[in-house]
């Protein structure tokens, strides 16, 4: 909850917000229908039976997927590990596959009716004075982001028919008790196994190639070779780490004074609250027992029930509920307007005298404990501001010098000799052109400046992570698959594996054979195969060192009896199932909740699935994925 209020609060920063969910809420991070990104001439990224999906609408969910995984993943994710995740088809995906949700809800009568739709719009926050729909706000708020009401309740329909086709598919869905339990004996028989691993690396070690088969390979499997556009350059680094840049304590002292604000920490107040949200259709009875219910909350506080307890037996904010509502310190700036106003006017130990209203809903508030804000002394701050000096003075210096060495490097005939006269480390490499969704990925700004560059080339200082570079371009590649003689190593190694494999299955099947007779030992030793043996494990509680192919074929296998060979990484496994313990049933009715909702969630996902598979049967779908360019 307090991730939401601070997130809200920021969103209102920038003049809207929409709360019903991302999706809605990135609709205004784009502005208009109608836009454009960059140089690019296609207006669509895909049809579906004929209907088209703007680009628009492509960027509007990209964003939102960006917002999601940067949750997840937070300071190390970027748009390059998002192009890595595939971020871009996982969008175009989605998005085709909502346009054959709707399509067949259509067809199906499960489309969302104007009523609906209507109740929906109403109880967005972002539209409402006082909790209550107002229409010139909502016209208004369109204005401003450039939308038609018309195209605004389109994308919204489409949002809420596919949640509602969804919800209507898994709701659908129903366990019997012998399927509960059958999913108990499943999740809880365990498992002994011995298993025995023939490792391909060693294989592969010992193994030679032929030039004969490497061309072979190579003109079988071009695709795992295949190069974008490059360029050959060759370029030096100007590191920070050799540039030393002393700092005084008299500069120090200099910057702490004409940079006071930056020491000062603010007021911070530790809160508690009990929310108690309204329904987002509920009107204004709805409005009145959610204040009367946070108004008897304030009541029994301050006739002296613990805030604590009352914030977990009553708070709906299930974020803080099970901690006594506890939001922990809070500044200025960090929750919706409503909340901070009525937070920091409260002393310490003070609970709200009202119930206070925000677009979540109705609000009790504590304060707990208060911090005085205050400036930090310069004997506190003057290790980092000294960092931060030497970092700057050293930039400078960097620029200083590859402004000063470029020249030379641009008039020599020989980049790399000219370079080492200079006292650096050349090196010369190819640098891929890579696409990039239009408007949405951080350019690389070394590929940026070696495809800037003619033939020839020396670009000016390019700052990097690890410093300075100064690149000259010496060729231009182009896109496909690079000769053989280029890619020896990378075909040798490839055509190696795929031979080391090959030996390593036929050892694990003899492996196999020999060991119906009884030895399991005696046959994996034969065969040079790693082994061990595992204790017991489940569905519910894996083995340790088995990787999950291999752990599923020892669950799937009868006790005394082999696995056939399994591929893994490592190379091929076979299982020995040593011993099968049956569950005791009676925990069925300890473990029944929780396996109830394991089962209906995968029938659930199965139903869906299969009504997809329906929807997608038979359709024509085109996909255009938007690139920020081709090389």
């Amino acid at each position: 909850m307090i991730t939401m209020m601070r997130r809200y609060r920021k969103l209102l920063q920038i003049g809207l917000l929409v709360v019903i969910a991302a999706f809605v809420a990135s609709l205004f991070v784009f502005g208009a229908t109608g836009s454009r990104t960059g140089g690019e001439s296609r207006d669509t990224v895909a049809t579906v039976n004929g209907e088209t999906i703007p680009i628009e609408r492509f960027q509007r969910r990209y964003q939102s997927y960006l917002e999601a995984y940067a949750q997840i993943y937070r300071d190390r994710f970027s748009t390059e590990m998002a192009e890595r995740l595939g971020l871009p088809q996982q969008v175009i995906g989605d998005l085709v596959q909502e346009a054959l949700i709707v399509q067949r809800a259509r067809a199906e009568g499960l489309s969302i009716s104007d009523e609906e739709l209507n109740a929906r719009i109403h109880a967005i926050p972002v539209f409402q004075e006082n909790g209550r729909f107002v229409l010139k706000r909502y016209q208004e708020a369109l204005k401003r982001r450039g939308f038609t009401a018309a195209g605004f309740e389109s994308e919204i329909r489409r949002e809420l028919t596919r949640a509602k086709v969804e919800s209507a598919i898994r709701s659908g869905v129903r366990v019997s008790e012998a399927e509960l339990e059958q999913a108990f004996r499943l999740r809880r028989e365990e498992v002994r196994a011995a298993w025995a691993l023939i490792e391909v690396t060693p294989i592969a070690a010992a193994t030679g190639t032929t030039d004969a088969e490497l061309a072979t390979y190579l003109a079988q499997h071009p695709d795992e070779f295949r190069q974008p556009e490059r360029r050959r350059v060759q370029y030096v680094t100007l590191n920070p780490r050799d540039v030393v840049a002393p700092v005084t304590d008299a500069e120090v002292e200099k910057f702490y004074n004409e940079h006071l604000k930056e020491f000062e920490t603010p007021r911070q107040v530790r809160a508690a609250h009990v929310l108690v949200r309204v329904p987002e259709t509920g009107g204004s009875e709805a409005e009145d027992n959610a204040r009367t219910k946070v108004a008897d909350v304030i009541r029994r506080a301050k006739a002296g029930e613990d805030f604590g307890k009352l914030a977990q037996g009553i708070s709906e904010d299930p974020a803080t509920a099970s901690r006594g509502g506890d939001l922990g310190l809070v500044s200025r700036g960090e929750m919706v307007p409503q909340f901070e106003q009525a937070l920091f006017a409260l002393k310490k130990g003070e609970v709200s005298p009202e119930p206070i209203r925000t677009p979540f809903g109705f609000h009790a508030i504590k304060v707990l404990e208060i911090q005085e804000g205050g400036r930090k002394p310069l004997k506190e701050v003057a290790a980092q501001i000294r960092s931060r000096l030497s970092a700057e003075a050293a930039d400078r210096a960097l620029k200083a010098k590859a402004d000063q060495v470029r020249p030379a490097l641009q008039a020599a005939k020989d980049f790399m000799v000219e370079a080492k006269k200079l006292g650096f480390q050349p090196v010369e490499t190819t640098i891929a052109r890579l696409d990039r969704v239009a408007g949405l990925a951080t350019p690389d700004p070394l590929e940026e400046a070696a495809f800037a560059l003619a033939l020839g080339g020396v670009s000016p200082p390019v700052s990097t992570p690890v410093g300075l570079v100064v690149l000259k371009s010496v060729e231009t590649i182009a896109a496909g698959v690079p000769p053989l003689a280029e890619i020896k190593d990378k075909v040798a190694a490839s055509v190696k594996r795929q031979k080391a494999e090959a030996v390593a299955l036929e050892r694990a099947k003899q492996l196999t054979a020999d060991a119906q007779a009884g030895d399991f030992a005696g046959a994996a030793k034969k065969a040079g195969a790693v082994t061990g043996e595992t204790g017991r494990f489940s569905r519910a509680k894996p083995a340790e060192r088995l990787p999950a192919d291999a752990m599923l074929a020892a669950l799937q296998t009868p006790a005394g009896r082999l696995s056939a060979p399994i591929k893994a990484q490592q190379g091929y496994y076979v299982v020995k199932v040593l011993e099968r313990v049956p569950p005791d049933m009676g925990g069925l009715a300890t473990d029944r909740d929780k396996i109830l909702k394991e089962v209906v969630a995968q029938k659930q996902s199965l139903v869906w699935e299969s009504w997809l598979n329906g929807a997608r049967a038979n359709s024509k779908v085109e996909t255009f994925l938007p690139a920020s360019r081709r090389g």
